[in-house]
């Protein structure tokens, strides 16, 4: 019997905070994330760059390569229970390049945004996905997120 050759090699996965020379991977990544959830992208590579590499960043995102390639992304962003002087983090994106999903990409993503909201003294780390995103929601579940319901209406104000 001829031996079956996967199409995907074995992953040679490695976890890291994105650096300069990322950014056009993720930006074609976030357009795809955009896109799956039927949004249209308006970051560029200026505002990107400033998100992340300010003095003070907004968000943090971590990159997952294979075999030196950026296959997968998580975008962490910090928020606050200021009531408890408690530092929390979103999980505000969760992407992996179509081919590579299912085999522990994103659950790698998941366990090193857990590690990096620890590290960075936040006892909560959250994530929210659209309500028919059911496969997402497992994932979720399966990596030891616990569903909690809205507290109640939230509200937006547009400030430009």
């Amino acid at each position: 019997m001829p031996k079956i050759m996967s199409p995907i090699p074995a992953l040679s996965l490695s976890i890291r905070p994105a650096e300069r020379r990322d950014i056009p991977d993720l930006l074609i990544m976030i357009d795809a994330l955009a896109s799956q959830n039927h949004d249209r992208m308006r970051l560029d590579e200026w505002s990107l760059i400033d998100i992340l590499f300010a003095p003070s960043p907004w968000v943090r995102i971590l990159v997952a390569e294979n075999h030196n390639e950026v296959v997968g992304y998580a975008a962490l962003v910090g928020g606050l229970q200021l009531q408890f002087g408690a530092r929390t983090m979103d999980l505000h994106h969760l992407y992996v390049k179509d081919g590579l999903r299912g085999l522990g990409v994103g659950r790698a993503l998941i366990d090193a945004a857990r590690a990096t909201a620890r590290n960075l003294g936040c006892v909560r780390l959250t994530v929210g996905t659209h309500t028919e995103n059911t496969r997402a929601q497992a994932i979720y579940q399966a990596s030891g997120f616990t569903r909690i319901q809205p507290r109640g209406p939230r509200y937006e104000m547009a400030l430009n």
